[in-house]
């Protein structure tokens, strides 16, 4: 049996944290992931998204109308899949960051990550005593304790953090940004870094592209998957993964549903008219 077999079939990521390490697993074999942005707070959008395939889900309750008992709910739509959840949090603030972790929650991108002191307080939000400072309560994330000990014995390792570069000023210190233990990845996030630079949205102005460039060059040569923050498109997928953008957001829940109306709702005005 293949790793990849061997942490599948320990079951629906209870405790164990299977899918998670399958995805980190993957990335470290050189491999990309292909997922997609989570913005509707109905369960059913997370169940339906999360049976179609995707490698993980990317739930974000930074810009979102998402509570808590919300959050809770929507990860119980990907029960029985190999869909990994990751969430945005709101900020790099260990509290939200223990209470989303602690309902099953299986990676933590933080937006606006400035500089080492605050990636390194991320990956210690994230991590119990004594590599980090992480409270103690994983309830759900444990099975309701009925997982407790293999839940703790792996979480530390299994966890995925990816801290959000989204201030030029990062760019100062980004070699040491990128050793930092205990990070994944590294997402870049487009329009808020562009908003630093005094370019806000002018992604093809030679200052922003170049600062995306960078840092995309620096994580490959440190060996971390880039996720660009954004949706690209399939003609680009390959291009990406070859400069190093392995984790791809390929559409949003929203984006499929404003996508799919239109589409049908022109199909339709085109045969009436016809």
């Amino acid at each position: 049996m293949s790793e990849a077999e061997g942490l599948k079939s320990s079951g629906g990521g209870w405790g164990s944290l299977a899918r998670v390490r399958e995805l980190k697993a993957k990335l470290k074999r050189g491999e990309a992931a292909l997922g997609a942005w989570l913005s509707l707070t109905d369960p059913c959008a997370a169940e339906l998204l999360a049976r179609t395939g995707f490698d993980f889900l990317l739930i974000d309750t930074e810009h979102g109308a998402w509570d808590l008992v919300t959050l809770q709910t929507t990860l119980m739509g990907f029960n029985g899949t190999d869909t990994v959840p990751i969430v945005r949090v709101p900020w790099n603030d260990h509290v939200r960051i223990k209470q989303a972790l602690d309902m099953g929650v299986e990676g933590i991108m933080a937006p606006m990550v400035r500089d080492v002191a605050e990636c390194r307080a991320l990956v210690r939000a994230c991590r119990y005593p004594p590599d980090g400072g992480r409270g103690f309560g994983p309830r759900r994330a444990s099975n309701y304790y009925r997982d407790i000990e293999d839940y703790v014995a792996i979480a530390n390792q299994a966890i995925f953090v990816m801290p959000q570069i989204e201030d030029i000023a990062t760019l100062d210190n980004l070699d040491e940004f990128l050793a930092v233990p205990g990070i994944d990845a590294v997402a870049i996030g487009p329009n808020d870094l562009s908003g630093t630079t005094g370019l806000f949205r002018q992604h093809k102005h030679p200052t922003n592209k170049g600062a995306v460039d960078r840092i995309i060059a620096r994580a490959a040569a440190a060996g971390l998957p880039v996720c660009l923050g954004v949706n690209s498109k399939p003609a680009e997928q390959k291009e990406l993964i070859a400069r190093g953008v392995r984790i791809l957001l390929a559409t949003s829940d929203m984006e499929l549903l404003a996508g799919g109306a239109r589409h049908v709702l022109e199909a339709n005005r085109a045969a009436i008219d016809a």
